[in-house]
């Protein structure tokens, strides 16, 4: 038995308009032609309650994260939200106690115009999975290794698609989509790894004089600051993959790992967010299994040799896609 792990790749080989962009592409396409007003900017009678939706989401994400990273790994892109940018634009919320213009919701403005900000990540979710569901899957198999993809192998996938069961006819019930699955109804797993926002006042790693200072300067700061940096730690753990305890929760399947005799890893990017789960399978598999990783550009296969020093792996082959 052979395990094989499944990336985006492999449904991009296949044809599968599966890419970020072509998220960026579903969030920005209308059902019926709209009056723009300006650049992400639509009349609101022009569109369907649905197609709003959707821009809404677009527009929230594209306020504070860079376009440049946003769509060519949205995954990473939600951890370097420009926090300090949203403060600032919001600051005119945040009235002295002796304005002219304070009034009793003002204790709470500031906070929630950032909370308004922020609340886009549950839409994102939906849209995502509305936007999956649709992708064509109705491709022609391309992987001419049958000893790779077939029904006696178990398959760990990173992808939210049907592609597996579509096109090669392997069960479900060999697949661990361990992020989810689009048209199973379930809330899918999407999200950064950068956890530096809520650990940079780790109060256990102060030393006394460092927590007492620390006291004192939280002391001296508004409520409504320290309400801010709340909500925005929220988002933080909102959007965070949180791959320690998603391999808790598949602890079984990866003990099953022990009986691999091979592993392929097709399509998969191999970034950092989901290095956990590799370091998971090379604790799980016997001394004896061999890795054979794909590769389609020079930095993939960068990437992978990385990996398998960092894993300290020894037997593995890389071949080109």
């Amino acid at each position: 038995m052979d395990l094989v792990v499944i990336g985006n790749g492999f449904d991009i080989a296949h044809g599968l308009k599966s890419k970020y962009s072509d998220f960026m592409e579903y969030l920005l396409t209308l059902e019926k032609k709209s009056e723009m007003i300006a650049i992400g900017l639509y009349t609101i009678n022009s569109i369907s309650e649905y197609d709003q939706l959707k821009l809404n989401t677009y527009n929230k994400l594209e306020k504070y994260i860079l376009e440049q990273d946003l769509w060519s790994n949205l995954e990473e892109a939600l951890g370097m939200l420009d926090y300090e940018q949203l403060e600032v634009d919001n600051s005119g919320y945040f009235l002295g106690y002796g304005d002219e213009k304070w009034r009793d919701s003002a204790n709470h403005d500031y906070q929630d115009m950032i909370k308004e900000n922020l609340n886009f990540t549950d839409d994102l979710n939906k849209q995502f999975i509305n936007w999956i569901k649709i992708v064509e899957t109705e491709v022609n198999p391309i992987c001419k290794m049958p000893e790779i993809v077939k029904a006696s192998n178990i398959y760990l996938n990173f992808n939210y698609t049907s592609t597996l069961e579509k096109v090669y006819s392997i069960p479900e019930n060999k697949i661990n989509y361990i992020h989810g699955k689009a048209n199973r109804g379930e809330k899918l797993i999407l999200g950064h790894h950068n956890n530096s926002y809520w650990t940079k006042n780790d109060i256990s790693k102060m030393t006394g004089d460092e927590y007492a200072a620390y006291l004192e300067y939280q002391h001296e700061r508004d409520f409504r600051d320290i309400e801010a940096e709340e909500v925005i730690k929220a988002y933080f753990k909102r959007t965070y993959k949180d791959t320690k305890a998603i391999i808790e929760t598949q602890k079984s399947f990866f003990t099953s790992l022990i009986h691999v005799e091979n592993i392929f890893v097709l399509g998969h990017s191999l970034s950092e967010i989901d290095y956990d789960y590799f370091e998971e399978i090379s604790y799980s598999i016997s001394n004896s299994c061999k890795w054979f990783i794909s590769y389609y550009s020079n930095d993939d296969n960068e990437r992978a040799i990385k990996l398998m020093e960092k894993l300290c792996v020894n037997d593995y082959c890389l071949f080109k896609i």
